[in-house]
């Protein structure tokens, strides 16, 4: 079993912001071989994806809490002089409508799938 050192948990740190991992691996100490022969482990994959993801779910938390905010000043712009940009707003808006309506038909379709499988 491959433990966790302070060097390796070093490393998932750096990796998980720096893609690179020559760059990363520079950035710790370690050389680049010995970076690839620790993403090879287990123990160290599975800890570089769980930060990566609670990277991202922050990330998506982040865009969550805004995305009130941006609908609303998006919605807004329904009211502005210029009719260009007024054109604009409304296809943006409709595009995104109709994103969301297809979304949801997938997500139907995608249950109705799974639950036939599973019968």
């Amino acid at each position: 079993m491959n433990k966790m050192t302070p060097q390796k948990v070093k490393l998932v740190a750096a990796l998980v912001f720096e893609h690179d991992i020559q760059t990363a691996a520079m950035s710790v100490g370690v050389s680049r071989m010995t970076a690839h022969r620790w993403m090879k482990e287990q123990a160290f994959t599975e800890e570089l994806a769980r930060q990566r993801d609670a990277v991202l779910t922050a990330s998506l938390e982040s865009v969550k809490t805004s995305s009130e905010r941006a609908a609303t000043a998006l919605t807004a712009l329904l009211d502005v002089q210029d009719e260009r940009l007024r054109r604009l707003v409304c296809n943006d808006i409709l595009t995104r409508a109709m994103k969301i309506r297809e979304l949801d038909d997938f997500e139907r379709r995608l249950a109705a799938l799974e639950k036939r499988i599973q019968s």
